[in-house]
Order: C-alpha cells, then sequence, then structure tokens
C-alpha cells in the first residue's frame, strides 16, 4: 500500500514539472516574440529598421545616427518592459476572470506573469547596472545615479511582492494542500517553479546557441526574487482546488516543441517587417 502511495506521488510530481516545463518553454519564446514584434513595430515607425533574432534585436542604425532622437530612445528601448508589464498583468487578470478556471490556464497565466515581470523589472535592474540598453533611457531623462539605484531597488521589492502573489495563486489551487507538510508544500513549489526555471533556462541557452553572457546570466538569476519567495510564500485560506495531476496532458510537450521549432525555423535567420 505504501509503495503504491510512492509510485502515485512520483507520478504526480513528473506530471507536475514536465508540464511547468511545457508551459515555461512555450510563455517564454512568446512573450518574447510579443516584446519583440512591439520593438520591431515602433522601430520601424521611427525609420529605424531592425530584425528580431533567436537572442537578440538587431538595429541597422548605428547609435550616432540623427534618426536616434531622445523620443526613439525612449520608446523603443521601452517598448520590451512596458510590454512585457502589460501581458504579465493581462495574463493574471484573465485567469482571475475567467469563469471555467482549468490547471493549463493556471500554468500559462503564471509563467506569464512571472517572465514577464522578469523581463520588465529584471531588465531594468540588469541594464542599469550593467550601464546598458536602458541606461540610454535614463540618460536622456536626465536621471540622477541616486535615482537610479532607488529604481533597482523597487524593482526588486516588485519582484519579491509579485513572486508573493504567484505563490498564493499557486497554492490556493493546488489539491490537498491542507494536508501537506511544509516540506512537502515546498517540494511541490520547487518542482513547479524551481525545476522549470533550471531546466528551461538550459534549454533556452542550447537552443538560441550562444555563450553565456554576463546579461542571461543576471536575467537567469534575476528570476529567482520572483521564484523563491513564490515557494516560501504562506498558504492562503481561501483554497480551489484546480492542480490533481493525475492525468498528463500530452498536448503540452508536443505544443511547446512544435512552438519552439517554428520559432527556431523563423527567428534563427531574423525577421523584419
Amino acid at each position: 500500500m505504501e509503495e503504491n502511495s510512492i509510485k502515485k506521488e512520483y507520478r504526480q510530481n513528473l506530471i507536475l514539472g514536465l508540464e511547468s516545463l511545457s508551459v515555461f518553454l512555450i510563455s517564454f519564446y512568446l512573450l518574447y516574440i510579443v516584446s519583440g514584434l512591439s520593438v520591431l513595430y515602433i522601430s520601424w515607425d521611427f525609420d529605424i529598421p531592425a530584425t528580431l533574432f533567436l537572442n537578440h534585436i538587431h538595429f541597422q542604425v548605428p547609435d550616432h545616427s540623427k534618426l536616434w532622437t531622445t523620443d526613439a530612445i525612449i520608446s523603443i528601448l521601452m517598448a520590451t518592459p512596458v510590454s512585457s508589464f502589460i501581458a504579465g498583468i493581462a495574463a493574471v487578470f484573465i485567469f482571475l476572470i475567467f469563469p471555467k478556471k482549468s490547471r493549463i490556464l493556471l500554468y500559462f497565466s503564471l509563467w506569464i506573469f512571472l517572465q514577464a515581470f522578469n523581463t520588465t523589472f529584471g531588465l531594468l535592474s540588469e541594464n542599469i547596472l550593467s550601464q546598458t540598453g536602458l541606461v540610454r533611457v535614463a540618460r536622456e531623462m536626465k536621471l540622477e545615479t541616486a535615482m537610479l539605484f532607488l529604481t533597482v531597488a523597487m524593482s526588486i521589492f516588485f519582484m519579491i511582492k509579485s513572486g508573493q502573489l504567484a505563490g498564493k495563486l499557486y497554492f490556493s489551487h493546488l489539491e490537498g494542500i491542507g494536508k501537506m507538510t511544509a516540506s512537502e508544500r515546498y517540494f511541490k513549489a520547487c518542482i513547479f517553479f524551481l525545476f522549470p526555471w533550471l531546466a528551461g533556462s538550459i534549454l533556452i541557452l542550447f537552443i538560441s546557441g550562444q555563450a553565456i553572457k554576463s546579461r542571461e546570466t543576471f536575467l537567469i538569476t534575476f528570476m529567482l526574487f520572483l521564484l523563491l519567495p513564490a515557494v516560501f510564500t504562506k498558504i492562503p485560506v481561501r483554497q480551489t482546488p484546480i492542480i490533481s495531476g493525475r492525468q498528463f496532458n500530452w498536448l503540452l510537450p508536443l505544443t511547446s516543441v512544435a512552438f519552439i521549432l517554428t520559432t527556431y525555423l523563423i527567428l534563427r535567420n531574423g525577421f523584419s517587417f
């Protein structure tokens, strides 16, 4: 009897981890495409041609060009964090108002929310600390150094609070949460949040075919400000279980592979308007 119980628990954890990993990968590339297209459209509007690749956006106009006006710098460079922020808020909002909730809808809402906020606040902090990208926006807006460091501190604060929100959404919909010990809850949370983050990040770096750079390392690491608070957040009083893990959704990994392959084929040589 105990052996069957262990096998059942192992199967449920395996299903949870694989489904979460599949959604992690889909949501990452979906968000990357949405934010990337936002940059391409705005840069095209300012007559600055750009090309979207698997791991970066290449602007075909040098930085010293007169086309890089103040409006162009602010609009183009802010496109990624702004579009990501909107996507993250929309993902949670859709889940909350959707009448028929499911675990797959929850998974997508959580991972789009988490990755979007990492692309917003994590990217903002990385650019400020490394003096790249969005720092150009800060210079155009004449922001002082103290304000930049305050921005980094506020970004970390918002990421921690956002991670706690994600954790509460996860735990409030996890079946049998009230009967689990603290260690069992943390283990379930690690399988859902930390395993996909680690395995998914390795796969993404491998697929993009790039050497590990400081920017990617920073963003991957910075996401822990979202994930660790999610893992160790308090269990909400109100619970409506929808995560059972009894049956594996084979459509998720198949969709993940198909979506990644399609993205790779389109972006490996670059995409532009």
